[in-house]
């Protein structure tokens, strides 16, 4: 596989105080393969047939993840397979849905 996408995985870390504080936003650049998912059936099995969804493939395992953005845009993780060498991550949304 030629991973030669670039995004950024974002954690969100909950805050000390709840109250008062924000949580804690890092972010990862890391190097994948985004492969549009375009049929209906793939599509029914995830809940995802109005949206625009992809799926994306990182190397290596990946600690769990909130969000992923691509070329500036926020998408949501619907599901993840972490295998032995890689993770892939069924995402929605962006810019389609804004």
């Amino acid at each position: 596989m030629r991973y030669n996408n670039r995004i950024t995985l974002i954690r969100k870390v909950p805050p000390a105080d709840p109250l008062h504080d924000r949580p804690t936003e890092t972010r990862e650049t890391v190097t994948c393969l985004t492969i549009p998912i375009t049929s209906a059936q793939e599509l029914s099995v995830y809940g995802l047939v109005n949206t625009m969804a992809y799926e994306i493939h990182v190397k290596n395992p990946v600690n769990p993840v909130n969000e992923i953005e691509i070329a500036g845009v926020k998408w949501t993780i619907n599901k993840t397979f972490v295998n032995r060498k890689s993770t892939v991550f069924i995402v929605s949304g962006g810019a389609s849905n804004g």
